[in-house]
């Protein structure tokens, strides 16, 4: 009896140790999720401020491009009224002189 009394007692101090390991794993763990965290959050920043750098040099080349595409626009309207002021031109002077002359005439 005294041989199955030691068992026990060895079991019940190995399921104490067992448990005490346990309760210090947890500890650790619970611990650790903090720091854990904090390099999640921090990763995430990181990866957010490198899609938001890439997202902005899109819409900068993108402004860039609609830029030149309306100074193209521009220059070609510039060049339509130019012609078409060269046509004009002499037209509104000769209406002009005409209506000049037909008032003092």
């Amino acid at each position: 009896m005294s041989d199955r009394l030691n068992s026990l007692l060895s079991s019940e101090e190995k399921a104490r140790e067992l448990v005490e390991e346990a309760t210090r794993e947890a500890r650790r763990i619970r611990t650790g999720i903090p720091a854990e965290v904090s390099m999640i959050e921090k990763e995430y920043s990181s990866e957010l401020k490198k899609y938001e750098d890439q997202g902005m040099e899109k819409v900068h080349q993108e402004l860039s491009l609609l830029k030149e595409k309306q100074k193209v626009i521009l220059e070609k309207g510039k060049a339509d009224l130019d012609s078409r002021a060269e046509v004009i031109a002499p037209r509104a002077l000769e209406l002009i002189h005409s209506a000049v002359e037909g008032e003092t005439g």
